[in-house]
């Protein structure tokens, strides 16, 4: 965690203190906007998460990747990560770092340093660059999504709140194979929808019915 210098409480003038302060602040503040933008932020994000003025942002930005910024908004909607149930394990695994993260008196941007770079460290081929992942807290923040545990394994994972089917994003690619009830590999199929039960459970299904 950041301290301030040892010094700023010897200095006498009040004025000199937190003008020192108020330096040291910004200093941070740059410190965190240069890592974001190694990380792949945006200039957007980064002055989202430090509060630091557009100019100063923009002008850091082309000094770090020589060319400005690329043009874009934030997301607004969690249909990019519905498309594939490997983006929301992905995003669970994140919201699982940003729990543990924002228990801390971290700044914004720390806490989103601290959560991307634990996910590339934890991922071989990382989905979700570090706006996606940023927005996966902004998601929570909204009641958009909601944390419920898995039937099947018993990990918590994020959903839909209007989902009713409470199936983790790692077992609904592990069963797109196999039998739900008895867990037999099944033949893969090329078209239409994946079948959830094997041919034997479906007949005893059936004549149990």
């Amino acid at each position: 965690m950041s301290t301030f210098p040892s010094n700023v409480n010897h200095m006498g003038d009040p004025i000199k203190v937190l003008a020192t302060v108020d330096l040291y602040v910004q200093a941070q503040k740059s410190l965190d906007a240069i890592r974001l933008v190694e990380l792949g932020a945006r200039t957007t994000l980064v002055r989202k998460l430090t509060g630091l003025e557009k100019k100063v942002v923009k002008r850091l930005y082309r000094q770090l990747m020589g060319k400005p910024s690329t043009a874009g908004q934030m997301p607004f909607s969690d249909a990019w990560y519905l498309k594939d149930p490997r983006r929301m394990l992905h995003a669970s695994l994140v919201w699982r770092l940003f729990e543990s993260a924002s228990k801390s008196s971290r700044t914004p941007a720390r806490i989103m340093i601290d959560v991307y770079t634990g996910y590339l460290n934890l991922v071989d081929e990382p989905l979700l660059c570090i706006t996606r992942a940023f927005f996966v807290s902004h998601l929570m923040a909204m009641d958009v999504w909601y944390e419920r545990i898995c039937i099947h394994c018993g990990v918590p994972y994020l959903t839909q709140i209007a989902n009713i089917e409470a199936i983790c994003p790692g077992c609904t690619i592990y069963y797109r194979h196999r039998c739900r009830q008895c867990g037999i590999a099944m033949e893969v199929s090329t078209q239409g929808r994946y079948r959830k039960s094997c041919d034997a459970c479906k007949t005893r299904g059936n004549n149990h019915g």
